[in-house]
């Protein structure tokens, strides 16, 4: 990972060539020298005129300072990029960054011919509940308690509270978030779940008096009221976690080849049946993998995982197929991608709010990637051609 060292110094040599391709003027950093004596082609690809329409032209009365100010505040901290066949020292960390600051000064005078739906900020769906009369009921609240039979909330504009009859005593729920959505449930113990996109979570109204137990398909991350008395079981189809009182997440999508499993405070056991395959203690994550079984136990990357509980997508040397699943998911698109470029490897932290056009636009400037749009919300990722 990038110490704060090497991120500083990645903004220093975005800044020094972005201001030179928008000023004319050449940088005299050493370190932006370095960068473009290492990427050339790249260097010679972004003064390109057919690369850079005349929108680029309007640099003369353009506040560089404030343009990159503004790119620092869309994006959270400055992405880098691994090229899966060379990763050099400088060459490869900043591309994104250069790619991220041209894209703005460009973009705002420019309209992108893309659909609609691409270039729309994200909007969450509704969110819905399996309660008392087995019919799904839409919730306007993303943030419900359960107390008693009912579960509590308030209205969207907070002028009224909103209740939902909850099935009795022992009995489950069944809570789905869809794609583009998040939601967050404090259940009757006090324990509080937040739930990722297209994710399920069934739950009883009332705990029975020696175990709790919920049901997850999907992502979740759960703070876990501490009762030593009555242990607090996730059931994940084959496997299970137990836990008395603790903070973890749970990643196990049914398309999915793994169930990850992340532990951020306390400790949890994670067993399949009966059998103890592995305690975890925090800061290690236990991934499993669902052909064979196999599984192991490594050293966590926390603010990667939990990226998503404060809406960024954060990837750290990700294969482009898995970048384009967590879009798919979140702006509930379907991405088809190509053989040719699905191990094309990046990292880097973005926002979730921002427009799925901006973020395709900062992975089509690396000069790798083009992408498709066709009708139904589906896009083809695929190798980009250049002439």
């Amino acid at each position: 990972m990038m110490t704060d060292d090497k991120i500083k110094e990645s903004i220093q040599i975005a800044e020094e060539v972005a201001k030179e391709i928008c000023t004319g003027k050449t940088s005299t950093s050493p370190l932006a020298g370095e960068w473009k004596e290492e990427l050339p082609k790249l260097y010679e690809e972004l003064l390109k005129q057919e690369q850079l329409p005349d929108e680029i032209s309007f640099h003369d009365s353009i506040n560089v300072d404030e343009a990159l100010q503004q790119v620092n505040k869309r994006i959270v901290l400055p992405p880098r990029r691994f090229n899966i066949h060379v990763i050099s020292s400088i060459a490869a960390s900043f591309l994104l960054i250069i790619g991220t600051a041209t894209l703005w000064l460009w973009m705002e005078n420019r309209e992108e011919v893309v659909p609609e739906w691409v270039a729309s900020v994200p909007v969450a769906p509704k969110t819905s509940i399996i309660a008392q009369n087995d019919e799904p009921v839409e919730l306007a609240e993303n943030n419900l308690t359960v107390k008693g039979n009912q579960l509590y909330g308030s209205s969207l504009d907070g002028k009224k509270n909103i209740s939902i009859e909850l099935k009795p005593n022992n009995e489950f729920n069944k809570l789905s978030v869809p794609a583009g959505g998040t939601y967050q449930l404090t259940l009757e113990d006090g324990t509080v779940v937040r739930m990722n996109a297209a994710s399920e979570l069934v739950f009883p109204t009332h705990f029975k008096k020696h175990v709790r137990q919920v049901e997850l398909k999907g992502e979740g991350y759960f703070q876990v009221e501490p009762n030593p008395e009555r242990s607090f079981l996730v059931l994940l189809g084959t496997l299970n976690v137990q836990v008395t009182g603790t903070t973890f997440n749970i990643k196990a999508y049914e398309q999915e080849k793994n169930i990850c499993i992340t532990l951020l405070e306390g400790s949890v056991n994670v067993r399949e049946g009966q059998k103890v395959l592995a305690s975890l203690s925090p800061g290690e994550e236990f991934t499993y993998r669902k052909t064979d079984g196999e599984y192991n136990v490594t050293p966590a990357n926390i603010s990667v995982t939990t990226g998503w509980t404060e809406d960024k997508f954060i990837f750290n040397n990700e294969t482009i197929g898995t970048i384009m699943t967590e879009l798919s998911r979140w702006y509930n698109v379907e991405i088809c991608v190509s053989d040719d470029i699905r191990n094309l490897r990046y990292s880097g932290i973005l926002s979730r709010k921002q427009p799925l056009t901006e973020i395709l636009n900062i992975l089509h400037l690396t000069n790798e990637l083009d992408f498709k749009y066709y009708k139904d919300r589906k896009i083809d990722a695929i190798e980009k051609r250049i002439d």
